[in-house]
């Protein structure tokens, strides 16, 4: 019989809601990730998140993508941009985290 996971696991590409997600980064120190996501208009977001834990059912431990209702600071961020400042942030919170505050406010 096939265990039954109750949130999608962390996979390096995916496709959830039309968009596919592309994982980029990972940082096993402070188990930060980011993934690109494209949307099927072409839109380019990064998420950056540190990966909730969930259980199966034989009580194993694993990280998952976060749900909907996860995102905000302190879990999750969706940061949209191209820009120089986007890949910054991107890379701030890779390497802090969120224990050291917002970006660029220490």
């Amino acid at each position: 019989m096939k265990k039954r996971i109750l949130y999608q696991l962390l996979a390096d590409e995916f496709t959830k809601f039309g968009d596919k997600f592309e994982k980029i980064a990972h940082n096993e120190v402070n188990g930060m990730y980011c993934y690109k996501r494209t949307t099927s208009d072409g839109l380019t977001y990064y998420e950056v998140f540190k990966a909730p834990k969930a259980k199966d059912e034989d009580g194993n431990i694993y990280r998952h993508y976060p749900s909907t209702a996860q995102f905000g600071y302190g879990t999750a961020l969706c940061i949209r941009g191209d820009e120089k400042q986007t890949q910054d942030k991107i890379a701030w919170y890779m390497s802090n985290g969120f224990e050291h505050g917002r970006y660029g406010i220490l």
